[in-house]
């Protein structure tokens, strides 16, 4: 990613009032937090991956201590989910209880506008749904726990 880009997407996020903001990819992660004032500009985070095994430390506690025990299923990106692709609730497309399997939409995440695909990556059955329609998620946020 060129300077120029993360100058781009520092702004857009600005601009969007999104206050953390993470992005990954197999070689670089970019993270921003404008949750706290800061003196300065503040500081995106950018790592370089050396394999694919690598795994990013999360300096938030607070979202470690209400992680569930079980497999989740994250939020892919920062907006706003909904369990089926109307903004109003008639028929979710999963439910506590239900299966899941590898591939299967769970949800929706409406983000500039545009409705995205949240897809399972875990097989079992639904033990709980941890955010309701309608709100706000931000990136890899447990959004179902899977059993």
């Amino acid at each position: 990613m060129k300077l120029e880009e993360i100058k781009d997407l520092i702004n857009l996020v600005k601009e969007n009032e999104v206050n953390k903001f993470k992005y990954k990819d197999e070689e670089r992660e970019i993270e921003l937090d404008f949750s706290t004032p800061q003196q300065s500009q503040p500081a995106a985070q950018i790592q370089t991956q050396a394999t694919s095994n690598a795994t990013p430390e999360s300096n938030n506690a607070s979202a470690a201590d209400e992680a569930p025990a079980g497999k989740t299923i994250n939020a892919p990106m920062v907006g706003t989910f909904f369990l089926q692709d109307t903004k109003e609730l008639t028929e979710p497309l999963v439910k506590v209880g239900d299966k899941v399997s590898k591939g299967d939409v769970i949800g929706y995440i409406e983000a500039m506008k545009v409705m995205n695909e949240v897809t399972s990556d875990e097989d079992g059955e639904v033990a709980a749904i941890l955010v309701d329609h309608g709100t706000n998620v931000e990136y890899d946020q447990a959004l179902i726990e899977v059993k």
